[in-house]
C-alpha cells in the first residue's frame, strides 16, 4: 500500500503503529520522504543557522544551499545572552587559561575550578544543599530519575513530561504511571491509590512545559504532602535564569522551594552554554555521582562553564533583562490574543499556535519561511498526532517590530489558509491533553 506522508510526524506514526521493526524498510521510508521534501521547499528539520543562533540570522536550507534571513523563533536563548560581549569574553578567556576539552567524566578528575564554581553558585540560587553537574540537560534528567528511583518505588509523572524524564523513567526499575497534565486533582487522586504500595512515591513535573508553555501549578502540587507522602522532582529547564528576581527559578517565585525535594535544570536556555545540573540535599547528590551518567560521560568545556558562570553574572547584575523579556513576552502574547489566537494556558515565553491539520501547518511554516520568519514545525513524537504547532520562543533581543511583523503575517497566512482564528472549543478543549508522551 502507498502512503502520502505530509509530515515527518506522520511517517514516524506510521513505523510505530504498523510496529515496522527492520532497519531497511525504516530507513528508506524516512529517506524517501526526506528526497520529496528536498524536490519541493527542502527538509525543514536539516536547515541550520549560517552564523548561529541571533533573533535574526541567515538560515541556510541544506539540500539546496540557499540561503534566507529569517527572525528567528526556535532558539532557547531566553536572554539572548549567547551574543553578550561580556559572556564572550569570559569564554575567550577561559579557553586560554584552561584550554579546549576535559579529557574524560567528572569521577576521574575531569572537573576544574570552574565547574565545581556552578555547582556551588547553583545550589545556592536554587537554595539547596547541593549541586551536581552534567554535560547536558538530557543526561541529568536521565541519570537521576534511572538512578535515584529504586526499583520497590513509584513514579507519577505530568503527561507533557519531556522525552528526558521519560527515558529516565523507562530506565529505572520503577513502575510508573502518568497524571493528566496540570490536573493538580486527578495527582492527589493517584497518590492515595498508590501511596501504601510502595516503599516511596516520586511525582515528577516541570515547571515550564516546553511544547506548550504552560506552567505548573506548583503550589498547589507542594500542599498535596500535608496528606500525602511523596518525593517532588521539578524540571526548571525553561524557568531557571528567566524567573525570580535573580533568576532563581519558578520554584523560588512560587514559593516552594523547600517542598520540592530535587530541582533540576539544563544550562543550554537561559545561560546560554550546554550541560545540566540537579540540586538537592548533600546525601541525594553524592548519591548520584555512582550513576552511570555521571560516572562515564565527559565534563562539559571549561569555556562552556565559563559562559555559565559569565551568564549569571549577568543575570545577577542586569535585573533589567528578566524585565524586558517578560513584558516582551506579555506584548506579543497580548498582539497575538487581539488578532484572534487561541494560546491555550501557556503563560511563559513558549508560545505555541496550534494547528493541528499537518498539510496546513506544513503551509503556514513554509510561507512564514517565505515571509523571513523561522520556526520548525512541531509533530509527534514530540507532541500527539494531532496537535501539531508551531512555537514562538521569546528572546530578550527579539524587537518589537520583528514582533509587529510575525504577529502580522502569522494572521495573514492562517487567514489564507482558512486556520480559525476565533476562540476554537476544538483545541481549546484539547488544551489539558496535550503530551509529550509517547504512548
Amino acid at each position: 500500500m502507498s502512503y502520502e506522508f505530509i509530515s515527518i510526524g506522520e511517517v514516524l506514526l506510521y513505523l510505530k503503529k504498523e510496529k515496522i521493526s527492520n532497519i531497511d524498510e525504516r530507513a528508506k521510508l524516512i529517506q524517501d520522504f526526506i528526497d520529496k521534501e528536498n524536490k519541493l521547499t527542502g527538509n525543514a528539520y536539516d536547515r541550520y543557522l549560517e552564523n548561529g543562533p541571533s533573533t535574526i540570522m541567515n538560515v541556510v536550507t541544506e539540500h539546496s544551499g540557499t540561503k534566507k534571513e529569517c527572525i528567528l523563533w526556535c532558539v532557547n536563548h531566553y536572554l539572548s545572552l549567547n551574543r553578550n560581549v561580556n559572556v564572550i569574553e569570559k569564554a575567550c578567556y577561559a579557553l586560554r587559561q584552561f584550554g579546549t576539552g576535559c579529557g574524560t567524566a567528572a569521577s576521574s578528575c575531569g572537573m576544574s575550578s570552574l565547574h565545581k564554581e556552578i555547582e556551588k553558585r547553583v545550589a545556592k540560587l536554587v537554595g539547596k544543599e547541593k549541586a551536581v553537574l552534567f554535560p547536558t540537560g538530557f543526561t541529568a534528567n536521565l541519570g537521576a530519575i534511572s538512578y535515584i528511583v529504586g526499583n520497590k518505588d513509584f513514579i507519577i509523572f505530568d503527561r507533557e513530561c519531556h522525552s528526558s524524564i521519560l527515558n529516565g523513567i523507562k530506565l529505572s526499575e520503577a513502575k510508573a504511571i502518568s497524571f493528566k497534565h496540570n490536573n493538580v486533582a486527578d495527582l492527589e487522586k493517584k497518590l492515595k491509590i498508590y501511596e501504601s504500595s510502595y516503599e516511596n512515591i516520586f511525582v515528577v513535573v516541570e515547571s515550564a512545559y516546553s511544547m506548550s508553555g504552560d506552567l505548573s501549578p506548583l503550589k498547589e502540587i507542594t500542599r498535596l504532602k500535608k496528606s500525602c507522602s511523596f518525593y517532588l522532582y521539578v524540571d526548571e529547564a525553561h524557568t531557571f535564569g528567566i524567573y525570580g528576581d535573580k533568576g532563581q527559578g519558578y520554584c523560588y517565585e512560587q514559593g516552594v522551594t523547600d517542598e520540592v525535594d530535587f530541582i533540576m535544570s539544563t544550562l543550554s536556555k537561559a545561560t546560554a552554554s550546554i550541560g545540566g545540573f540537579f540540586a538537592s540535599k548533600q546525601k541525594y547528590c553524592s548519591l548520584l555521582k555512582w550513576s552511570d551518567a555521571y560516572l562515564f560521560q565527559a565534563c562539559l568545556t571549561p569555556a562552556d562553564a565559563a559562559v555559565v558562570l559569565a551568564s549569571l553574572d549577568e543575570i545577577e547584575n542586569n535585573p533589567s533583562l528578566l524585565k524586558e523579556l517578560h513584558a516582551k513576552n506579555q506584548y506579543m502574547r497580548n498582539s497575538l490574543i487581539s488578532k484572534g489566537f487561541d494560546l491555550g494556558n501557556s503563560k511563559s515565553p513558549i508560545i505555541p499556535i496550534f494547528i493541528e491539520d499537518h498539510k496546513k501547518l506544513r503551509m503556514v511554516v513554509d510561507e512564514l519561511f517565505q515571509e523571513g520568519i523561522y520556526s520548525t514545525p512541531v509533530v509527534f513524537p514530540a507532541v500527539k498526532a494531532n496537535e501539531g504547532r508551531i512555537r514562538l520562543l521569546i528572546n530578550y533581543a527579539h524587537t518589537k517590530e520583528q514582533i509587529d511583523y510575525t504577529v502580522e503575517a502569522l494572521e495573514k497566512i492562517c487567514k489564507k489558509h482558512q486556520i480559525i482564528l476565533d476562540k476554537t472549543p476544538l483545541i481549546s478543549n484539547k488544551l489539558n491533553l496535550l503530551s509529550a508522551k509517547i504512548s
